[in-house]
């Protein structure tokens, strides 16, 4: 069985790939005297996407959060949580105690948002606490629940003299 003779066609063995172009430093060029894009002009969603853009949403870095102004009375929940605290915060890694930070001032926020309430549920607010100071390492955890029970008092106590304030 022979082949048919096809005339083989000059085909490079490697197929040549256009050249990118070079890349060029970007000139800094004021806002007044920017050249405006033109209307045809095709926008490259995978590099910039345009203003309102549904997709631009997932390129985009989430921003960072920024501590709000503290209110008087949640600088005091954070006082309140804080006294005592010294001894074992002072042996802790700096890690945990930025760590143990964050916590507390979350914590001091939850429990900003349950005295906000007409009822204060102090079981929440000890249970808040009480995971709280379990961040510290190697304390008994008998005196963490006899802190976090005084320290759930004297929060109490705070909302209810806020109260009376209040009614004056």
């Amino acid at each position: 069985m022979t082949t048919p003779n096809i005339p083989e066609k000059n085909l490079p063995l490697e197929k040549e790939l256009p050249k990118a172009p070079e890349t060029q430093t970007e000139k800094i060029i004021p806002r007044e005297s920017a050249p405006s894009k033109p209307e045809n002009e095709k926008i490259d969603t995978k590099t910039s996407t345009p203003e309102g853009s549904r997709f631009g949403s997932s390129l985009r870095r989430k921003p960072t959060t920024v501590p709000q102004a503290q209110d008087e009375i949640t600088v005091k929940i954070e006082k309140i949580m804080e006294e005592g605290m010294g001894d074992a915060f002072s042996r802790m890694s700096p890690v945990a105690k930025q760590e143990f930070k964050i916590k507390g001032e979350e914590t001091a926020r939850k429990i900003r948002s349950l005295m906000k309430g007409t009822k204060v549920k102090a079981k929440k607010i000890f249970n808040l606490i009480l995971q709280w100071l379990k961040l510290l390492p190697g304390v008994n955890r008998f005196f963490l629940e006899q802190e976090a029970k005084i320290k759930t008092d004297r929060i109490i106590h705070l909302k209810k003299t806020q109260e009376g304030l209040i009614k004056l």
